[in-house]
């Protein structure tokens, strides 16, 4: 029953542990800072919520009904331009279905024409198309002139005499300026506004790329006129596309947005975007920073029906597009204006209450982060870099830091002895060592691999003796000795590997690699010998003071015995010789013995004398040997 109800419990840890490893890490000081601003921020970002929510249909409501209204304008501005030109039509026939003037009576035509082109400053042309081809029409030029122009009768396939009378307007009246005689290849009776105003009773519409000046995009309003049974002609009044583009450019909609007119297709007929004389013919030709059109050009992609109202998102806000048809050939007006035109003012002071927000959470957030650094943050990421000096081994650094928090004070005295016990442990063993074994980088198991390493054995010559004559009394000779030799093999990168009662091993190229391992070796032995040398010494004579061996070669290096215990060394043939060398040493009256190997890893970088070839105890070989001067 004991063991069933732990089960659960364990699982869940298991789990708990499984989803922490997976989780960013983070500060504790940063967390306890965010969730405190959770808590503030989700009270303040739910109430905020609800309330722009609110805010925001209201607005929506009211810039809707706006929208509508500025559209409903522009709609009245341009419908009374087409009724301007329709009429326009229909005033020129009445005059001369009355009488008034002829057809073909040339003064009071211009007259008539002049004064109802002028009349309506939106129209581009007034004209009239005789049955045997020649036109007569008055025309208002883009550079604000007045042409009076006739095309003269001619042979079909071939030029038609053209005259062309320009007049500067001044106010109240105009000024004749030139008169220009030329041909003209315009055909009269081809023109597709001839063409339907001849055979309709009303005003037609249609749409007109070349006019009797030339190419001069319009759209033209044409009907017939009939006297007394007989066909006299064709009346048309025209809008270039590029003059009701101005027009549409100076209505106030077009001051804080953009309005469009469109073919059924979705050509473009005007637009108010008209930038130096240049009109895009579909929405999807208008510059990509143009967000009006495009706005547009997405709305009218996604809505079935020919009339809306919606609002699309942009790189620079909301804007409204509104579709409404016009009365005439099946054309749409369309009208881009920015959320912002209406709700300006609204969105500033919703911005506002966010701004107070904003404040209040910001002071919130200052005093929890003031908080959790003087009480958490602080005290643990100083533990923290006290928990890396210990791993760097750097002891000095750790000291207690006292808390108010019983949890940080008690981990910080932990903290401290273990530093302790860490700089003790540090004695027993080499740093190099012991390092990996604290971070983790080395498994402490059994297992080594085979390098090429120097070995150093040096011992103290006469220490039975010295030991058997001073008794205790030797110990501080050997420990200077064994100071200087620890010193010396740490100041060329060696490692020691232990202490045989009063000898040193050491190596060089593990665990660490490193270069020119044997010279390294040869230049501690020449440091140790010297030290001992300039010490004074226990013994009378001028005999050897310290006799060393250095072999070079591969050997077995790493983790020696078994799972309980272990010990880092180096074992083999090559580390056998070296401390053989040692009795050499001895044999051969000097104090420091090179094997063959080790004098030429060094490359001739040191200066030996050679001793000859040496029988070696458990060697069947001799061995060549050298002595280190």
């Amino acid at each position: 029953m004991s063991l069933g109800s732990e089960l659960p419990s364990s699982k869940g840890r298991r789990n708990d542990v499984a989803l922490f490893s997976r989780l960013p890490r983070m500060r504790f000081g940063r967390a306890v800072v965010l969730l405190f601003l959770l808590a503030v921020l989700s009270t303040a970002g739910l109430v905020h919520y609800f309330w722009q929510q609110t805010a925001n249909r209201n607005v929506d409501k009211i810039v809707a009904e706006l929208d509508a209204q500025v559209a409903a304008t522009v709609r009245g501005e341009l419908a009374g331009i087409f009724i301007a030109a329709e009429g326009t039509v229909e005033t020129a026939r009445s005059i001369f279905f009355q009488g008034a003037i002829k057809a073909d009576d040339e003064a009071k035509r211009e007259f008539i024409f002049l004064a109802l082109l002028r009349a309506h400053p939106a129209l581009s042309w007034i004209g009239f198309g005789f049955p045997d081809g020649r036109f007569f029409g008055a025309h208002a030029t883009d550079d604000d002139k007045i042409e009076m122009l006739e095309i003269g009768a001619g042979e079909p396939g071939s030029p038609r005499p053209l005259r062309r009378d320009v007049y500067s307007p001044i106010p109240g009246d105009i000024m004749f300026e030139d008169r220009i005689k030329d041909e003209s290849a315009y055909v009269t009776l081809g023109a597709p506004w001839y063409r339907a105003g001849k055979e309709s009773d009303t005003p037609l519409w249609t749409d007109a790329d070349v006019l009797p000046n030339g190419f001069e995009p319009a759209i033209v309003s044409s009907n017939r006129l009939v006297m007394f049974g007989n066909f006299q002609g064709v009346i048309m009044t025209a809008v270039g596309l590029q003059r009701l583009s101005g027009v549409l450019a100076g209505l106030g909609a077009a001051r804080i947005g953009e309005i469009f007119l469109l073919r059924p297709d979705g050509t473009v007929l005007a637009t108010s975007a008209t930038k130096d004389g240049t009109r895009a013919s579909n929405l999807a030709d208008f510059p990509a920073d143009d967000v009006f059109a495009r706005a547009a050009m997405d709305a009218l992609r996604t809505q079935a029906d020919p009339e809306f109202h919606v609002m699309v998102g942009s790189s620079q806000g909301s804007v409204y597009i509104s579709a409404n048809l016009l009365p005439f050939n099946g054309w749409r007006l369309v009208t881009a204006i920015p959320r912002s035109v209406f709700a300006d003012e609204i969105d500033r002071n919703t911005n506002k209450v966010l701004i107070v927000i904003t404040g209040l959470t910001l002071v919130a957030a200052a005093t929890a982060v003031a908080f959790a650094n003087f009480l958490f943050a602080r005290p643990i990421r100083q533990l923290a870099e006290q928990l890396v000096a210990v791993e760097r081994f750097d002891f000095d650094g750790v000291r207690r830091i006292p808390s108010p928090l019983t949890e940080l004070d008690d981990l910080s005295a932990a903290l401290q002895r273990m530093a302790a016990g860490l700089r003790a442990f540090a004695r027993f063993m080499p740093l190099d060592i012991v390092r990996p074994l604290v971070t983790g980088a080395v498994e402490p198991k059994p297992g080594g691999d085979v390098r090429e390493i120097s070995v150093l054995f040096a011992d103290l010559p006469g220490f039975t003796e010295l030991t058997e004559r001073l008794g205790p009394g030797v110990e501080p000779h050997l420990t200077a000795f064994l100071t200087v030799a620890v010193e010396a093999v740490h100041r060329e990168g060696g490692t020691v590997d232990k202490f045989i009662g009063d000898a040193v091993m050491a190596i060089w190229n593990a665990p660490g690699p490193v270069p020119d391992h044997a010279l390294r070796a040869c230049r501690a032995a020449a440091a140790i010998r010297e030290a001992m040398h300039a010490m004074p010494s226990p013994v009378t004579g001028d005999g050897p003071r310290v006799r060393i061996g250095i072999n070079t070669g591969t050997a077995l290096v790493g983790n020696v015995g078994s799972e309980e215990r272990l010990s880092y060394t180096a074992i083999g043939d090559t580390v056998n010789l070296a401390s053989r060398l040692v009795g050499v040493a001895k044999d051969q009256h000097v104090e420091i013995v090179l094997s063959k190997m080790t004098h030429e890893a060094t490359g001739a970088r040191i200066r030996t004398t050679a001793l000859g070839e040496t029988a070696i105890r458990g060697r069947t070989e001799p061995v060549d040997v050298y002595a280190l001067n």
